[in-house]
């Protein structure tokens, strides 16, 4: 018989968000926004190429997971191991950073593999379905504070 402290895999595999893509229209507009008020005249317009780049760039890779390197799934496995499967195929095994962010509407999941390499998986409210997302949230303030936060040193 399992311990009461046994929990099964959970897998999280995060669907197209709404508030996630609109999050990011408006956060890269607002940037937009206030560049033509920069002092220097039209040379600063130049900056909007990578506020249009960066726009592009997060909607393929962050919204849409498009790119071979987007995460596709994440399990959370029941010894707390993460393995974390990409577009692409590739599966790896990381470990969640102390900087992860806990809120109804959001969780931000940071990963961290090996010595320097990170990822980031938000999590809006409306990409998961509601019970699935309160499980994860509530596994996360569960086990998530009794992880050693000394391992997240760089």
């Amino acid at each position: 018989m399992g311990s009461h402290r046994e929990r099964p895999p959970l897998l999280i595999r995060p669907g197209l968000s709404r508030h996630f893509a609109l999050f990011v229209v408006l956060t890269h507009l607002a940037a937009a926004a206030v560049i033509p008020a920069l002092p220097g005249g039209p040379p600063s317009l130049l900056l909007l190429l990578p506020v249009a780049l960066s726009a592009c760039y997060v909607g393929y890779v962050d919204v849409l997971r498009r790119a071979p390197w987007s995460l596709e799934s994440v399990l959370w496995e029941s010894d707390g191991t993460w393995r974390i499967r990409f577009v692409s195929g590739a599966e790896r095994e990381g470990s969640l950073c102390s900087a992860t962010f806990i809120a109804l509407p959001l969780v931000v999941l940071n990963f961290r593999f090996g010595f320097l390499r990170r990822h980031t998986l938000p999590i809006f409210a409306d990409a998961l379905d509601a019970e699935q997302l309160r499980r994860l949230r509530q596994r996360l303030r569960i086990e998530g504070a009794a992880r050693d936060r000394a391992s997240d040193l760089p």
